[in-house]
């Protein structure tokens, strides 16, 4: 299993305002397997907006909030 990589600000800053759960994870720097985990034990640490049975976004906002990033940031790699 290889290591997830997480993005980076710039490209955080560029994901759309509800990000794919995929998106989300790579953000985070954990692994789909993981993620998904946590999801279904209602631990992913970002709330989350199911769409559907098998479809999960999160809000962008609720993600820069957790990363401590603001809309604003200039896009320089944390």
């Amino acid at each position: 299993m290889s290591t997830p990589t997480a993005l980076s600000t710039r490209e955080v800053l560029a994901l759309p305002a509800m990000v794919k759960a995929e998106d989300a994870f790579a953000a985070l720097g954990i692994g789909r397997d993981l993620g998904y985990r946590l999801i279904r034990q209602n631990k992913f640490p970002v709330p989350v907006v199911p769409l559907g049975a098998r479809i999960v976004r999160v809000r962008r906002t609720d993600l820069l909030a957790f990363l401590g990033l603001a809309e604003t940031d200039g896009g320089t790699d944390a």
